[in-house]
Formats: C-alpha cells, structure tokens, sequence
C-alpha cells in the first residue's frame, strides 16, 4: 500500500484511498478471479484497478457506498475483461486452466456454453450488459442496481427483460463472431 500512497499528495486523500483499499480490495480481487480464474492475473487487475482509481479520488465519495462500489467493480472489470481478451488473442492458458480441461473433459459443451453466453453479453448495448452483469454476475437486486445506475426500479426490469431478448436472439443467431 505504501506505493500507492506515494502517488497521492494530500492527507486526505491517502486517508480516502487507505479506507478504499482495506473496504474493497477483497470485493475487487473476487470480481477479477471471476473474469479471470488466475490469482496472479486477478492480483493484477486488482493492482492497476488501483492505480486508476488513485486518478479518479476526487470523483468517489467514501459516504456513498453503493456508487463507490459499482464504480470500483466497473473499473476492475474492465480492467480484467482487457486482460482476458489481451490473454485469449496471444492464446496463452495458464496452467490451473488446464488440469481444468483435464479433469472436467467431460463438461466442456458446459464450458463453452458459458463462454458463448458471456461473449454475447459483451455484444450487447452498455445499457442492457452493464444491468444483465450487475444483476446476475454481482447478484445485485433491482433496487440496488436502481441505486447503482441512478434509474428506476421499473426502468432496471424493462432493460434486463430487453437485454434477455437481445442475449437469447444473439445466440440463436448464432452471430458471436
């Protein structure tokens, strides 16, 4: 932590960041696992979601801890969701995945299944992707994606029923490539 703190100049600050770290480091480390399935890469994520966030302190209020959070889940996310696709493109499987392929050889129609869906998902308007991940990758409810987006609760129900729509006619379609 003493690095980051380096890189902050006021009191405040470092004090806001210390709180930021010790609060969500875990919260974010789990999101970046989920995307990634790589300690060493989630640990990364969690790492330069941090640096940007230190760019950001001026925009995040400790108080309000529903927006701190869906802004530091997004920013780690995306984080991760580079850093997966930068590993998919140079095609470099980290070892832990492949004792997976090994062990579970019968289950890769279910492996694939899940890469198809999440890689429709990533096809879709923010709107619709950001609601779908918050309510069924982070387990948020309607209320508190609500909250998160600053829309109503009846606007989160229509863009996650619009956003299964979409998912269900992109993989029906068969159109991920």
């Amino acid at each position: 932590m003493l690095i980051y703190l380096s890189l902050i100049e006021t009191e405040e600050e470092k004090s806001k960041f210390e709180q930021l770290y010790i609060n969500y480091k875990n919260m974010m480390y789990y999101v970046a696992f989920q995307i990634l399935k790589d300690t060493h890469s989630a640990e990364d994520a969690v790492h330069q979601a941090f640096l940007r966030v230190i760019n950001h302190l001026d925009k995040i209020n400790i108080k309000d801890c529903h927006k701190t959070k869906a802004f530091l889940v997004v920013i780690v996310e995306n984080i991760s969701i580079d850093m997966y696709r930068k590993r998919r493109r140079e095609n470099v499987i980290p070892f832990d995945e492949i004792t997976i392929y090994e062990d579970k050889s019968n289950n890769i129609s279910n492996f694939e299944q899940i890469y198809y869906i999440s890689d429709a998902i990533k096809k879709l308007p923010i709107i619709y992707s950001s609601v779908l991940r918050l309510k069924f990758a982070q387990g948020y409810t309607d209320v508190e994606i609500s909250n998160i987006l600053n829309i109503s609760e009846d606007n989160v129900r229509k863009r996650i029923s619009r956003g299964k729509k979409m998912l269900e006619k992109l993989l029906s379609e068969g159109d991920l490539k």
